[in-house]
């Protein structure tokens, strides 16, 4: 047997997928973490990860019934 990804459970593809890592919280504004701008909490770890990612910027809701949408 050949060392190589189906030995490693992995195959070619899986390399190619993206990495996606989705953060939820509930009633959490995004002023709350530093990597938005808070002061108050350190967030060392999100930021890092909000540095080297994405961060989700805007939104808009026109009916705040759910908890993501109550801390806007």
């Amino acid at each position: 047997m050949l060392p190589g990804p189906a030995s490693r459970g992995q195959t070619a593809a899986t390399k190619d997928r993206p990495n996606i890592l989705f953060i939820m919280t509930d009633d959490h504004a995004s002023h709350a973490m530093s990597c938005y701008g808070s002061k108050v909490n350190q967030t060392p770890n999100l930021d890092r990860i909000a540095k080297e990612g994405m961060r989700f910027t805007n939104s808009f809701c026109t009916n705040s019934i759910c908890a993501p949408c109550r801390a806007v």
